[in-house]
């Protein structure tokens, strides 16, 4: 009997040693890249940043039908639908990212805005938009 139970006790602490330590090693991320582009410098870009984060003070967009056409395509190519129902869709899956290159036409300085929707550790669709920055 007795040697049961110490059989039994050495048993519960080695399970518990076994399970605390795949407990600490799941807890981990298991990629920060899952949920966003790698954020790193690529040559000529901007890093990559969250839509919602971008500078519409600074920046106009959508000044063009092809821009907003391009925009449209690119929103049913990411969810296969253009709708409302995806604003909640963009703001958690849409990036972005500005070129160096600025060019100046007249008055106004352009720039090159690379759109990218990144969906299972990837970008499903992307697209370019011309910003004039103010």
């Amino acid at each position: 009997m007795f040697k049961f139970t110490y059989f039994t006790s050495i048993f519960f602490v080695l399970t518990l040693l076994i399970n605390s330590l795949n407990l600490s090693v799941f807890s981990l991320p298991n990629n920060l890249n899952k949920t966003s582009p790698p954020i790193t410098k690529e040559k000529d870009w901007s890093i990559w940043q969250p839509w919602v984060d971008f500078p519409f003070d600074d920046i106009q967009v959508g000044l063009s039908n092809m821009d907003l056409g391009g925009m449209m395509d690119f929103e049913y190519s990411c969810f296969g639908s253009v709708s409302d129902e995806n604003n909640t869709l963009k703001q958690e899956t849409y990036w972005y990212r500005i070129a160096d290159k600025v060019e100046r036409i007249g008055q106004d300085n352009y720039v090159t805005i690379e759109v990218g929707c990144w969906l299972n550790n990837e970008f499903k669709s992307t697209t370019t938009l011309t910003g004039i920055k103010n």
